[in-house]
C-alpha cells in the first residue's frame, strides 16, 4: 500500500532519533469514550519539539491524497510536544464526531519545530528537522469489505491482479485465502498471512482500487490472460 510506503520512508529517517510505539492504531467511532495511545521516545542528544498536524487519507484516486484537517474528528492530546533527551511522552487519540458512513484512515504527523539554543544563539546552526507519521484507522465492526477482482494477468513467475473494494469496511490481503486457477488446471494457492510472511500485503480502503503483484514459486510457462482469481475469508 502506497500510504504505508510513505510512512516507512519518513520513519526510516527518524528511527535512530525517535521511537514510536505503536505506529498504527485503530478507533471505533461508535465508542466516543474509547481512547487509544502511542508513546514517543526521544533518543536524540538534544531536545525536540513537535507540532501535531492531522490529515484524512483519501484512497479513491490512483494515488492517496492527504487532506489537512483544520477541525479534525480525531482528537489528539497534547497538540504539541517538547521532549528532553531520553524523555518519553504518551499521546492520546479519540474520535469526537458523528460516526462516518464508511471506514476512514487518518495520518497523525508530528512535525518537528526549530528550537533556539540560547547558549549559542550567536553561532550559526544547521539542524535537519524531520517528521514522523502515525496511522489511525477508524473502523466500525458492522462495516464489511467487498473485494472484487476486476483484472488479472499472469506471466512467468508472477501474476498482477487489480482488486476493488466496493464495501464500507477496510480489509487487508492477509485476511484472505487467495487461489489462482490457470487454463491448464494448475492452481496457485495462498493461505491467510502466507503472502504477508514473505513481505506481500495490501491495504484495501473502502471505495479504493489496488494493483497487487503475486509472486509464483513455479513458472506458469505461458502468459495467461485473465486467470480465475478467487479471494475467500
Amino acid at each position: 500500500m502506497r500510504i504505508f510506503a510513505v510512512l516507512i520512508l519518513f520513519n526510516s529517517l527518524f528511527c535512530t532519533a525517535v521511537e514510536v510505539s505503536p505506529m498504527v492504531l485503530s478507533l471505533d467511532p461508535t465508542k466516543p469514550q474509547q481512547v487509544t495511545y502511542s508513546t514517543i521516545h526521544n533518543v536524540f542528544n538534544r531536545e525536540v519539539a513537535f507540532d501535531i498536524e492531522i490529515f484524512e487519507v483519501d484512497f479513491s484516486g490512483p494515488e492517496p491524497m492527504f487532506r489537512y484537517q483544520e477541525n479534525s474528528p480525531v482528537w489528539v492530546f497534547p497538540p504539541t510536544l517538547l521532549l528532553h533527551r531520553g524523555e518519553s511522552q504518551r499521546i492520546q487519540m479519540r474520535w469526537v464526531s458523528e460516526a462516518p458512513s464508511l471506514d476512514k484512515t487518518y495520518q497523525i504527523s508530528l512535525v518537528e519545530q526549530p528550537l533556539l539554543n540560547s547558549a549559542n544563539a550567536s553561532e550559526p546552526q544547521l539542524t535537519m528537522l524531520l517528521n514522523v507519521n502515525l496511522i489511525v484507522h477508524v473502523h466500525q465492526e458492522s462495516f464489511l469489505p467487498e473485494l472484487v477482482v476486476e483484472k488479472s494477468l499472469c506471466s512467468n513467475y508472477s501474476c498482477e491482479i487489480t482488486v476493488a473494494n466496493n464495501g464500507k469496511g477496510a480489509a487487508r490481503l492477509s485476511e484472505y485465502d487467495l487461489a489462482i486457477q490457470f487454463s491448464h488446471q494448475q492452481i496457485a494457492s495462498f493461505k491467510k498471512q502466507q503472502l504477508k510472511a514473505t513481505g506481500y500485503d495490501v491495504f484495501f480502503a473502502p471505495q479504493s482500487k489496488q494493483q497487487v503483484l503475486i509472486p509464483l514459486k513455479d513458472s506458469v510457462n505461458a502468459e495467461v490472460i485473465s486467470p480465475d482469481v478467487a479471494l475467500s475469508q
